[in-house]
């Protein structure tokens, strides 16, 4: 195991075997036994390592790393290592948060991500540590952080309904990003129908008698002296409540393209999913403190990333079948394809750190991953 560790020292060299040792045997942990609560994970150690160890012995191994790395910048380096297994080239970038409350704690994960592949990537994250949605406030806060660590000008975010203001839509455009948001219903209405053109009132009215199922109306608007693109598009889901969606953009394309572009936000829903329920079970995350939270989202997320390499290489060849509306889609994601076939390569934790080490340095040799990174 040594000379293993030692290769991975080579791009994580501020940090002991002994606590790279640890961290890879957390993130397999997590990977067999699909939570990240340490309580569940304790008693999978010894078998893991194939030795005798006790479940209390289990969780000292487990925990040690959060108590001397919380407050460092481990969590960082272990995403940059991870993100040398992908092509981190995408022009979208995803921004949507998930909330829930166990035993009286209450968190809400606001997360950008970066969509790679059609596979929504946290790149950054933050636990408000309450239910509810940000304020503009806290995320101008939060993205001065991330424009630190990474250069994402030119690339266009997508965000939801929830998402929206006037200093807010101005702080993206200062600082090169180009956007799509949802708008609520009635959101700026005042403001748009003062502009040259089609009423607000007019263009839903012409979507919604449309034939058409994805029928989109642009109108070029100004809100407080920046002009922007207003998209009305009638909703594809037919037995979707809101019958018509409304977007905001900074795009100058097509209004049925921009509203085909916002579709791709689905992206970090599925994200979520296959972190909580469907995979890791995010929600059963029993450590306390925000710094403690951090580094073991970064854990989680360098296992979903694992498991994305895996499943992008033969994706093509999973088969599809057919849903009730007709449509045809892949049997299993890009996710699950790819966890199921990491866990049958890697039957122990040895087979496990040989993976990590000929796959990412395999990928780092063929292309720079991290071009956008300022860090």
């Amino acid at each position: 195991m040594e000379p293993l560790l030692d290769k991975i020292k080579q791009n994580l060299p501020d940090y002991k075997p002994h606590e790279l040792n640890n961290l890879l045997l957390l993130s397999l942990c997590i990977l067999q036994v699909g939570s990240v609560n340490l309580y569940k994970l304790r008693g999978h150690v010894g078998r893991i390592l194939g030795a005798d160890i006790q479940a209390s012995s289990g969780y000292k191994r487990l925990i040690r790393i959060f108590d001397g790395h919380a407050y460092s910048r481990l969590w960082l380096d272990l995403l940059l290592y991870g993100f040398r297994l992908l092509r981190l080239k995408s022009d979208y970038l995803l921004l949507d948060g998930t909330s829930w409350e166990r035993r009286g704690v209450e968190r809400h994960y606001l997360t950008l991500s970066i969509l790679y592949q059609g596979v929504a990537i946290p790149i950054y994250w933050v636990d408000l540590c309450r239910l509810g949605i940000s304020s503009e406030r806290e995320r101008k806060k939060i993205f001065r952080r991330i424009f630190k660590l990474y250069d994402l000008c030119g690339k266009t975010l997508i965000a939801d309904r929830e998402y929206i203001g006037k200093e807010w839509f101005k702080y993206l455009q200062n600082q090169g990003l180009d956007f799509i948001i949802r708008l609520r219903k009635n959101s700026y209405r005042k403001a748009i129908n003062a502009c040259k053109g089609k009423s607000w009132e007019e263009m839903e009215r012409k979507v919604l008698h449309s034939k058409l199922p994805n029928k989109a109306l642009k109108k070029r608007v100004i809100i407080e002296g920046l002009e922007y693109n207003f998209i009305v598009v009638k909703n594809p889901d037919p037995n979707a409540k809101d019958k018509v969606v409304y977007l905001l953009s900074t795009l100058n394309a097509a209004a049925v393209f921009i509203a085909g572009q916002y579709l791709l936000r689905w992206g970090i829903e599925c994200c979520f999913r296959h972190l909580k329920s469907n995979g890791f079970q995010l929600e059963e995350i029993n450590l306390k403190g925000k710094a403690r939270s951090k580094l073991l989202m970064a854990v989680v997320v360098f296992a979903y990333v694992l498991s994305i390499h895996e499943g992008l290489k033969k994706y093509k060849s999973v088969r599809l079948i057919r849903k009730a509306n007709g449509s045809m889609v892949k049997a299993e994601s890009v996710f699950r394809n790819g966890w199921d076939n990491l866990m049958a390569k890697i039957p122990t934790f040895e087979h496990f750190v040989q993976y990590v080490v000929d796959n990412i340095n395999e990928a780092a040799s063929k292309y720079r991953s991290q071009i956008w990174l300022r860090v």
